[in-house]
């Protein structure tokens, strides 16, 4: 290591090359720069470093231990311009605290001791792993933005990777960012995910058609009909509405949030993954109550259930150190009590009768391998317990409790079965699938990043988002429902426990037209996550997410208005 890149340097680099979207790119340039620190003091296994959070520093950073060498002179000035440094040793952060940060050793080459400079992301030996065959552009941009970092050559690190992303292999790597069709993960020397980000879009696919005016009775405008598929289910079609409106503030970050018509109000609970609020949106968005559930550490979902007339309960569902945790809550009188005992199962409610009451609660287990497990039960209350039983119903193998909706779409008084998994939205009827939707369905801040054995020294890293469920709405009052669902730019669209990197979101509409399902979008594009929806007499209500930075600027969440009538 001769000399250390200063960060405007890499702001200049970042702005010339243009090989790579922004998004993803500038994000992981921004959480990668190099910060100089020093080793405070060697306690028992840890370090003691003089950095915090001020310092933008997050949990699992990874710092070169410096040893000074020889220093590098002018030799017509005399002036040092550098020194040929070497390496002690790569430490992890493990905890951080005000005014200093715990760490580890991950690696030692030397004796590390108090007083050695540390540098974040700096000269450390970095290896791009590209699962995708698509990256190698990100690839230069990125090595030309992080020029602090000593980068494998590209074809050599590809020839190096093993088969499936699961382990270091033979590398001797201190840095690793690897590149799937699930995104890009930042790992360290032991093959531990450090900061997680989406695919950029450009590596996507995107869909785009031509538009046509629809008639002046309908609220949409159509796309001109593409040439049926052999399959009756694909011709495409939009609408576009008028400009939203804010209706209010919610005080804080909400990563999720559901919509309920409840004693003639309707109610919105949102959550931060930590404290749930409630609120009435009305003509203006007023507080109503605000809790914090015992032992949820990072709360995922949540959905109202109805089971019977007069009867209102929010079903909660989190992540729990290594596994799922779920709640159901009784709400009455502005408060909220729990009911029955922590279940581990993702829960999501439905009105499967179409009678606008949401009266069917489902669990779905856990999987260690693709999160959503096979084993789907019905919850009904008895004596204020929960039981469980198996539903009278078929529903798909892929099927997810989150993001999911059982509506009457085609008009045949049975409801099709709709879910939105890894960016595709699909509708069933039973197990047969009726329509996939292209790419770019879905999006939202509300996720995890999970290991297939926590405690096994190599495993399987995934990614998981909770998607907010699409809503069924008769928008044109032709007497057929159409479906209208959360859509960005990209197919998994957060990062979990990072801010999450979407470049516009929108809305979604499927509609069952001349016996095909086809689609569209409805609205304006918006720079924010979606995190809640609902249709509300003749407006679409929306919660709108602006992520925090790593920098200390604060999000924020509003709730949005679009008029359906003048």
């Amino acid at each position: 290591m001769i000399s250390k890149v200063s960060i405007w340097l890499a702001a200049l680099l970042l702005m010339a090359v243009g090989t790579a979207p922004a998004g993803t790119l500038e994000d992981m340039v921004e959480d990668l720069q190099p910060v100089p620190g020093y080793v405070v003091l060697p306690v028992q296994n840890e370090y003691l470093i003089d950095l915090d959070a001020t310092s933008g520093l997050a949990v699992g950073d990874l710092f070169n231990v410096v040893q000074p060498g020889e220093k590098i002179t002018h030799p017509v000035s005399g002036k040092v311009i550098g020194t040929l440094d070497t390496s002690k040793g790569v430490l992890q952060v493990t905890q951080i605290k005000e005014g200093f940060s715990h760490s580890r050793a991950v690696s030692s080459r030397a004796a590390i001791k108090r007083g050695d400079a540390i540098r974040r992301y700096d000269g450390l030996n970095a290896s791009f792993w590209d699962y995708t065959g698509k990256a190698e552009g990100f690839y230069s941009s990125l090595k030309a933005s992080l020029p602090a970092l000593d980068w494998q050559d590209y074809a050599a690190a590809q020839s190096e990777k093993p088969a499936r992303p699961t382990t270091a292999g033979k590398s001797s790597a201190d840095l690793f960012i690897v590149a799937t069709r699930d995104g890009i993960t930042v790992r360290g020397p032991e093959f531990k995910v450090v900061r997680a980000y989406p695919l950029p879009a450009a590596l996507m696919p995107s869909v785009s058609a031509p538009l046509q005016k629809a008639a002046p009775s309908t609220p949409y405008r159509l796309e001109a009909p593409a040439k049926p598929a052999a399959s009756p289910y694909g011709v495409k079609y939009d609408l576009s509405m008028p400009g939203f409106q804010t209706l209010g503030a919610l005080g804080f970050t909400a990563v999720m949030g559901d919509f309920v018509r409840y004693r003639n109000d309707q109610l919105l609970a949102a959550t931060d993954g930590t404290v749930i609020k409630l609120f009435k949106a009305g003509d203006k968005m007023v507080p109503v109550a605000e809790f914090q559930p015992e032992t949820m550490p990072q709360i995922l979902a949540l959905h109202w259930w109805q089971p019977a007339d007069g009867e209102l309960y929010l079903a909660v569902s989190a992540w729990k150190e290594t596994r799922l945790a779920s709640t159901v809550y009784r709400y009455e009188n502005k408060t909220f009590k729990r009911v029955g005992t922590l279940l581990p199962y993702s829960l999501g409610s439905f009105d499967r009768d179409g009678d606008g009451r949401r009266e069917l609660l489902l669990a779905q287990t856990f999987d260690r391998e693709s999160f959503w497990g096979t084993v789907i039960r019905e919850l009904q209350l008895s004596n204020d317990e929960l039981e469980t039983r198996d539903p009278d119903f078929e529903l798909p193998r892929r099927f997810t409790v989150g993001g999911s909706l059982m509506a009457d779409l085609d008009g045949d008084r049975d409801p099709e079965t709709v879910f939105v998994r890894n960016g595709l939205l699909y509708v069933y009827s039973g197990d047969k699938q009726r329509y996939k939707s292209p790419k770019m369905m879905g999006g939202s801040i509300s996720g995890i990043i999970f290991e297939e054995q926590p405690n096994a020294r190599e495993t399987e890293t995934h990614t998981v988002a909770f998607e907010v469920p699409p809503i069924a709405v008769d928008l044109d009052h032709d007497g057929t429902k159409e479906l209208v669902s959360v859509a960005s730019e990209s197919s998994f669209m957060s990062a979990p426990g990072i801010t999450a990197n979407i470049g516009k979101s929108w809305l979604a509409v499927v509609k069952f037209r001349d016996g095909m399902f086809v689609k569209g979008s409805l609205g304006e594009e918006l720079d924010v996550p979606l995190q809640g929806l609902t249709l509300d007499r003749k407006r679409v209500l929306m919660v709108a997410t602006q992520p925090g930075s790593i920098f200390g600027k604060d999000g924020g969440s509003q709730l949005l208005v679009f008029p359906l009538a003048k």
